[in-house]
């Protein structure tokens, strides 16, 4: 019986040694991933940083004013002509709906609704509004 338990105790050893081994790998890659994500987080804060700068000097002060008009326009111009391609996309989300209805399919029901549905409305309506 003592042999059994011997036996019974080194497997289970050997288990918690692997184990072991396993979780060190991966807590020493976890603290390799960190260290990275610490360095790209620096290197970000320091782009931010002279991105504020350039944006901060006298030699881009007064642009603004000089192109954010012109793009507004361009901007606007999109907006208008983009009630064509929503009118596609009703068409396209109508064809779907058809479909599923056809095949009684319930992932293309799931895909018309999407289809139908204008993830950027809000955003449009807002710069409408301007």
């Amino acid at each position: 019986e003592a042999e059994g338990d011997l036996e019974d105790t080194t497997t289970t050893m050997e288990a918690d040694k692997k184990y072991l081994a396993d979780l060190t790998a991966t807590c020493e890659q976890k603290a390799t991933d960190f260290e990275s994500r610490q360095q790209l987080r620096a290197e970000e804060l320091e782009a931010i940083t002279k991105a504020i700068e350039i944006i901060s000097s006298n030699a881009v002060k007064g642009n603004a004013d000089k192109h954010l008009p012109s793009l507004a326009q361009r901007s606007l111009a999109q907006l208008r002509s983009a009630g064509a391609s929503a009118s596609r996309q009703q068409r396209a989300a109508a064809f779907l709906r058809g479909k599923a209805e056809e095949l009684s399919s319930r992932v293309l029901s799931a895909l018309a609704t999407r289809a139908a549905d204008d993830p950027f409305a809000k955003v449009k309506k807002m710069i409408k509004d301007l």
